[in-house]
């Protein structure tokens, strides 16, 4: 309030000095207009009324402007206002100015105060409403409900005033808002504590209640939320459903005991997300958030206020004056604001005025149009300037085509060339179906038929052979628009024609033109009978003859496009190709491109007479880079005068199989001798390695016969017995190894269940236990359930070889195997708790004939050979020891589970008899072998032979024996035929392999054959027993 009491004493001062100043020089009078505006000096509606008011006094010589911001919001209640008009009355009663203009409705209720200050002082009021009322109510920034409102009609007879309506246009920006926002079921409404905020709100919510009862209203005050929580509000609107409408937000502010108001919190606001409606043009130009609003015409409005203004000043009444309505409101938005805010331009009512809209495409190119125009018009002058001597030369080069026509027509007649003139004839299709003669020369009444028997006559008549080949071309050239050429064969005179046809504009008529090419043409079909063959030759030989000119720097192949000039973009026909020499160059390998270069360097400096070279050149066929080898040959052809070469001539012959095959066999004699090499080396490992148990063997065999001492003896044959069983060893891991070397080891995978398999290993290798060692065997990590599809007998074989390799070095402690699944591999190991094996010595344990312990028995191949069956089957294969705490040997397999069903197992029952002795029948066709099982086993059963597999299955069906042992490799039936044979009959018998087949592998196809165990030969008595033994024990009960 002191902040408007302290404007409105500076605004006297002004007045009161301008008063003496007038006493002071006489009777001359300052005009002036006083301008009395609701708002602050920032309001930006009010200036934009201030601003023309004060143009306009300034173009007047002797007229002044004078501004008194009353800034109602600082008003803090009824007694400040009252004492504020009479301020006014005291200030104010010595200068009365031309014109009292009133800005913001809330300034009206000084209407009467002024008027009494300066009776019937000219007034015009520019509102937003077209009534007052009381004092207090407006000061106080309270809504006038109808009954309240004193019509300023009412005061136009004792007042001289008239007014400038600026109408909000509520009710018009709701059903504006309702049409952008289709969806919209609530209206809020940004305000403050100003009279027309107030009022707004009052005048809204009536219109909302009465005329849209399906919307719900919000009123957001700038008295109520401040600055940051309106953000906060307006950030949880939803735009869809929800229209938010902006009038001004002026907020108080106590500064040092003074009440200020903040000005320019719109410029904040509409840097909201949220889509904002105003009832007002601020900010819409600008783009400054505000998409737009319905609104009157703010130009035309000030104009009728600015004349209005100058009516008074010339001395009209007021009073006199009819008040003035905006009512010519239309919808008006920023374009860009729309864009932004997601709003689509094209729901706007079809009357919008936009603000900031893209230049329409006449706009944007106006004055390029015109110009376009302009130059157009000047070039068509021009042009039909330049016609005009056209038309002039014209006229004269037709008839110098006169003379030449008639020149040509004797040309024509006169020429060696056959020549007619034909008149076409066409079906309704448009195709040629005759012709008929026109013209002929005098070559053709010579050679064909004179001109009266021609002239008129149509041409199947004159050739009724050739008619319908003619027709053909003739066809072409005229559809085409262009002349034809072809070749036509006479028989009549064995003659051939080169023919040329050619279709008059008008398509009536044709030239046929006939040159008698008979000695030509079997001339080209002797030189292309030659080219053919040589063409034929050259590419059985795979050769390109090329000509490279020094002068073009060009190559020029003939017949064939060969494969190292192959390149885009160069010149080709059907018979040769030529390309730039650098391009040819570009194309020859790097390495081999410098001795390319000085090979042609010195032919072509005469150093050499001759050039051949092999090198490689690069060609990409389908996208994909391939290198071929090639071999050129080249001489001199041509000297200039000065007796430089001018061309050189060569050859290219591609030999890139001959490379190959010169490569191959390179390679072949290198691994020739790496593997003669390998097996010198093998050859005298194993020399070595089999002499040393042959040397035991041998010797202790002839110190045997003549040593008499039982102890003694019984040593010398344990001698005997444990190098032959390292003799049988070695000599069975030769021959797998000899199988992996030759490439013909079964690889077979099958499905089956590695749990098993893993324990009927356990039970086959607690045999191989030493019962003098302390060791225990244990089959311990597993799944629960494993089923695989896998090579099962490389499996068992590479475990069985670990194991026993195992138990070799392990004398107490115990030696465990197993199996984990890791991801998707499997990994297998066996761990011992052996001697170990030092660091320096673990790279070479998968070597062959490695034996870290020369005294323990071993061939030194059965690691290798477990090497190389992990890394066939794709695994890997490793180990990790410590010396004196023994080793872990490990491979891992690629895990592929089982695709087939799982089949119950098939349980055989035991065979139950009576205590007696059993029967044993014995598949031998060697008597020699079976004199020796029958040493063995005939104090403990009863035996009985067959001499092959048939009489096996026979004696089988006679004496039904309680076990069987086959030799595999018997006449007549061998013993997997006589197994399967007897399985027919018996799946419950027990049937023991006995075979001197030496591989290792092949003990597991026994055991898939229907075997129940295997027995290698030669036959170790002990073990034999022993084996005969266990089998009993789980196939029969005695009774």
């Amino acid at each position: 309030m002191r902040e408007f009491i302290q404007a409105v004493t500076i605004l006297l001062c002004l007045l009161t000095q301008s008063v003496s100043s007038y006493a002071n020089k006489g009777d001359k009078k300052i005009n002036h207009i006083l301008i009395v505006n609701t708002y602050s000096d920032a309001n930006p509606w009010s200036n934009s009324l201030i601003l023309p008011i004060v143009n306009l006094a300034s173009r007047h010589g002797d007229m002044g402007a004078y501004t008194a911001h009353l800034k109602m919001l600082t008003l803090q209640d009824t007694k400040d206002f009252k004492s504020y008009k009479k301020k006014i009355r005291k200030e104010l009663s010595n200068q009365s100015p031309s014109l009292i203009v009133f800005i913001g409705c809330a300034s009206f209720i000084l209407c009467d105060e002024l008027n009494k200050q300066w009776p019937d002082i000219p007034m015009l009021l520019c509102g937003e409403r077209d009534y007052t009322g009381p004092e207090d109510c407006v000061a106080d920034g309270h809504a006038l409900s109808p009954e309240m409102r004193i019509p300023l009609k009412s005061m136009q007879g004792r007042m001289n005033l008239t007014l400038m309506h600026a109408s909000n246009h509520i009710e018009e920006n709701i059903r504006l808002m309702e049409h952008m926002i289709p969806k919209m079921n609530k209206l809020m409404y940004i305000g403050d504590e100003t009279y027309i905020c107030q009022q707004n709100n009052y005048d809204i919510s009536e219109v909302i209640r009465n005329k849209h009862p399906e919307l719900s209203y919000d009123f957001i005050s700038a008295k109520d939320v401040t600055t940051d929580s309106l953000f906060t509000i307006l950030n949880k609107v939803n735009t869809q459903t929800t229209g938010i409408l902006y009038t001004s937000w002026f907020r108080k502010q106590d500064y040092k005991d003074n009440t200020i108001m903040v000005n320019n919190s719109h410029r904040i606001i509409a840097t909201s997300s949220i889509p904002l409606f105003s009832s007002r043009t601020v900010g819409i130009k600008d783009a400054t958030g505000f998409v737009g609003g319905y609104f009157y015409d703010e130009k035309a409005f000030i104009k009728q206020m600015l004349s209005t203004i100058q009516e008074i000043l010339n001395g009209k009444a007021a009073r006199n004056i009819p008040f003035y309505y905006a009512i010519d409101g239309v919808p008006t938005f920023n374009y860009n604001s729309l864009k932004q805010l997601n709003l689509d331009p094209k729901r706007c009512p079809k009357n919008t005025v936009f603000y900031n809209m893209p230049p329409t495409f006449w706009e944007q190119y106006e004055y390029i149009i015109i110009i376009c125009i302009c130059v157009i018009i000047i070039l068509m002058l021009a042009f039909q300037h330049h016609r005009l001597l056209v038309l002039k030369k014209m006229k004269k080069l037709q008839q110098n085509e006169l003379d030449t026509a008639t020149k040509y027509y004797t040309l024509i007649n006169n020429m060696p060339i056959i020549y007619q003139l034909e008149e076409l004839i066409k079906d309704e299709n448009g195709q040629i179906v005759e012709t008929r003669f026109i013209d002929v020369n005098r070559q053709f009444e010579e050679k064909i038929l004179r001109r009266d028997k021609v002239i008129g006559k149509l041409g199947s008549e004159i050739f009724p052979q050739s008619m319908t080949h003619f027709l053909y071309f003739m066809n072409i050239a005229l559809k085409e628009k262009r002349s034809v050429t072809f070749s036509y064969y006479s028989k009549e005179d064995n003659a051939f024609y080169d023919i040329v046809i050619n279709a008059y504009s008008d398509e009536r008529h044709m030239d046929i033109f006939c040159l008698d090419s008979t000695e030509l043409h079997r001339a080209q079909m002797q030189l292309s009978s030659i080219n053919h063959k040589l063409s034929m030759a050259l590419d059985i030989a795979n050769i390109v003859p090329w000509k490279w000119n020094l002068q073009t720097h060009t190559i020029l192949c003939d017949v064939n496009k060969p494969i190292e000039l192959n390149h885009e973009n160069i010149g080709s026909n059907e018979e040769q190709l030529s390309v730039p020499d650098h391009m040819y160059f570009a194309k020859i390998h790097k390495e081999d491109l410098p001795k390319v270069k000085k090979a042609y360097a010195d032919l072509i400096a005469k150093r050499t007479t001759k050039v051949k070279e092999e090198y490689r050149v690069i060609n990409r066929i389908n996208g994909c880079k391939q290198i071929d080898w090639v071999e050129a040959q080249a001489a001199i052809e041509s000297y200039d005068e000065k007796g430089e070469p001018l061309t050189l001539i060569g050859s290219s012959l591609i030999i890139t199989e001959r490379k190959r095959m010169e490569t191959d066999l390179i390679s072949a004699k290198n691994r020739a001798e790496e593997s003669n090499r390998l097996k010198s080396a093998f050859l005298a490992n194993m020399s070595h390695e089999i002499r040393t148990p042959l040397n035991a063997i041998v010797g202790f065999s002839g110190i045997l016969a003549s040593t008499e001492e039982e102890k003694e003896k019984q040593e010398y044959v344990s001698i005997i017995e444990n190098n032959n069983a390292l003799l049988l060893q070695l000599i069975s891991d030769i021959l797998d190894l000899s199988k992996i070397e030759a490439g013909t080891m079964e690889f077979v995978n099958t499905d089956f269940d590695l749990n098993r398999v893993m324990t009927e290993l356990e039970s086959a290798l607690r045999l191989k236990l030493s019962p003098e060692k302390n060791v225990e065997l244990i089959f311990e990590s597993r799944l629960p359930d494993c089923h695989i599809y896998a090579e099962r007998n490389r499996i068992s074989q590479i475990i069985i070889n670990l194991v026993t390799n195992a138990i070799k070095f392990t004398d107490t402690g115990s030696i465990r195997f197993g199996y984990e699944k890791r991801g998707k591999t499997l990994y297998f190991y066996v761990t011992d708790t052996g001697c170990g094996i030092p660091d320096d010595k673990q790279k070479d344990v998968f070597g062959r004939f490695v034996k870290l312990n020369n005294f323990a028995q071993g061939t030194g191949l059965g690691l290798s050979i477990c090497q190389t069956l992990v890394q066939h089957m794709g695994g890997n294969i490793g180990l990790q020891s410590k010396s004196g705490e023994g080793s872990t040997f490990w491979f891992t397999l690629p895990y592929t589970p089982s695709t087939h069903i799982r089949q119950q197992e098939v349980k055989t029952e035991p065979i139950k008899m009576k205590q007696q002795k059993i029967t044993i029948l014995i598949a031998e066709d060697h008597d020699s072998n079976y004199r020796l099982i029958e040493s063995i086993l005939k104090k403990d059963y009863n035996l009985i032979h067959a001499w092959n597999g048939e009489e096996a299955v026979a004696m089988f069906k006679t004496y039904a024996p309680q076990l069987i042992l086959m030799d595999i490799n018997m006449p007549v039936m061998n013993g997997y035929e006589a197994t399967r044979e007897i399985r027919k009959l018996s799946i419950q018998v027990p049937i023991i392999a006995v075979t001197a087949f030496a591989y290792a592998s092949d003990e597991q196809k026994v055991m898939e054959n229907g075997f129940d165990a295997y027995m290698a030969k030669p036959i170790n008595a002990n073990q034999l027993k022993g084996q005969i033994t266990s089998i009993l024990k789980q196939h029969i009960i005695f009774m």
